[in-house]
Parts: C-alpha cells; sequence; structure tokens
C-alpha cells in the first residue's frame, strides 16, 4: 500500500501515520503501526474496508463515554475497540505540590489549556490510561497490524499520546512538536486545498511551517508536558519509567515493535 503522512480516506478526521518519522538514534518508525485521529463515527464503507486491509488491530478511543455514545466509532470487524477515557481528572483536591508549582511559575495568563496538559500526564486517573495504552501498544506484535488512538480532534488527549510514544521510541522533541501542530495545519488547510494537496504537502514535512505562526501558542501546550517530563522526572524516559512504569525491557520491546531494523 502507499504510504502518506494524511491518509486517503473519505471522511476521516485528521486521520494520520505516525510511521516515517525519524529517531534520534536514525531509525524511522514503522509505517502501518501506529495511527492517530480525530472521531470515526462518519467513516464510510470504503474507508473501513481501506483501514482493513491497511491492517487495524486495535481502535483506542480516549473520548469519555458520554462522546462516545454520542458519536460511537466505525471500525473495521477484525479491529479491537478500547474506550479508555483520559478525562475527568481525579486528583483536583490534592493536586501534586510539585506540579502545582511548576503551573504557577511557567503558566501566563490564565492558561487553562498548559495546566490540562500538565495534568494529563500528572494526574493518576490519565496515568492509568497511559498505562494501558503502553500495554496495548506492547500487545500489537504482528507485523504490518497497527494501533490507532483518538480523541474528538485527534489534537489534545491524542497529542499527548502521541508525544509519549514518540518519547519511548526516542523521537527527537522537535520532530514530536512537528507532529503535534501538524494537526492544525490540517484542519487549517481543508478550508484551502484539496486532498492531495495536504497529503503532498504533509508527506514533504512543509505542512505544518507553512501554518507555523498561526500556532505558535498552541505549541506552548506541548512545552508544558516537556517541562513537567524534565523539571519532575529528569526526561522523558525518567516520566516513563518512574511514572508509567515501563521497564528498560519495556522500551526495547517498543523498539524492536515499532522502529525499523
Amino acid at each position: 500500500m502507499e504510504h502518506n503522512r494524511v491518509l486517503r480516506l473519505e471522511h476521516g478526521i485528521n486521520f494520520r501515520e505516525l510511521g516515517g518519522y525519524e529517531n534520534a538514534a536514525g531509525k524511522t518508525l514503522k509505517w502501518q503501526k501506529l495511527l492517530r485521529c480525530g472521531g470515526m463515527s462518519l467513516l464510510t464503507k470504503s474507508d473501513l474496508a481501506y483501514l482493513d486491509q491497511y491492517g487495524l488491530r486495535y481502535d483506542i478511543d480516549l473520548r469519555q463515554e458520554a462522546e462516545a455514545q454520542m458519536s460511537p466509532d466505525r471500525y473495521p470487524k477484525h479491529t479491537k475497540y478500547l474506550n479508555t477515557s483520559v478525562y475527568p481528572f481525579a486528583d483536583n483536591r490534592r493536586f501534586d505540590r510539585r506540579v502545582k508549582r511548576l503551573i504557577k511559575r511557567l503558566v501566563v495568563d490564565d492558561s487553562f489549556n498548559a495546566q490540562t496538559y500538565a495534568q494529563m500526564v500528572t494526574d493518576s486517573h490519565p496515568v492509568k490510561v497511559w498505562q494501558q495504552f503502553f500495554a496495548t501498544l506492547l500487545a500489537n506484535t504482528e507485523p504490518n497490524q497497527s494501533v490507532l488512538f483518538h480523541c474528538a480532534a485527534g489534537k489534545d488527549r491524542t497529542g499527548v499520546a502521541g508525544a509519549l510514544i514518540m518519547t519511548a521510541l526516542d523521537v527527537p522533541r522537535e520532530t514530536i512538536m512537528q507532529d503535534y501542530l501538524l494537526t492544525n495545519a490540517v484542519f487549517m488547510a481543508a478550508d484551502s486545498m484539496d486532498t492531495d494537496t495536504i497529503i503532498t504537502k504533509a508527506n514533504a514535512g512543509d505542512l505544518a511551517s507553512q501554518f507555523n505562526v498561526a500556532m505558535s501558542v498552541e505549541a506552548d501546550n506541548l512545552k508544558m508536558v516537556f517541562q513537567v517530563f524534565d523539571d519532575l522526572y529528569g526526561g522523558g524516559m525518567g516520566y516513563l519509567h518512574n511514572v508509567l512504569g515501563l521497564s528498560i525491557a519495556d522500551i526495547n520491546d517498543l523498539k524492536e515493535l515499532y522502529l525499523e531494523a
């Protein structure tokens, strides 16, 4: 099958591949293994046939149950559906003092989003969700079978999930940020470009840069996640080990499954 950064679907919302990104050691993420998107309720029969052929094995829905019931996912019959909601947060009354100090130091002008992003990687409820997320990633052992993760727009909850798996695979933060910002570029481009042009520009890596000025504030949200990693856990790997409980063997298994040899 052809491999594109943005998948060629009739009614996919922000449907994208993580394949082809390069990590710090010069290895690339495998195609047909990691997919991210927004809502899947509008997928057509043709879309489902395409995803079935693509090897979609797991559909991880990060939305709340009410969201999922209102706009239920459509997925191929061989796909296993998992609804593991990132929200609501559970620790509002016992907010980690270190996180609270960090947010107070870094967040300016009542930036709700940055605080939410910090909570998405520190609150006890989403931490359990990310642990389940990685358990599914480690269970996806067959070649050319994909794990898909999504929320409503494929932006915030999905963006954090993408950052976590790429951190585990040792992808540079500049690349992680580029993929994160590509979400907004896809939505902005949809008003002015046809599908072929969006795919071509996304494959060339210049779609996000075309809208970079408009997305500069959005970048601060993901920077908050990186700041939490660095200030509280000594970096991304420290977070994965100490908070999510991933072992060195787990990280090595993830790299074996999702990186080209």
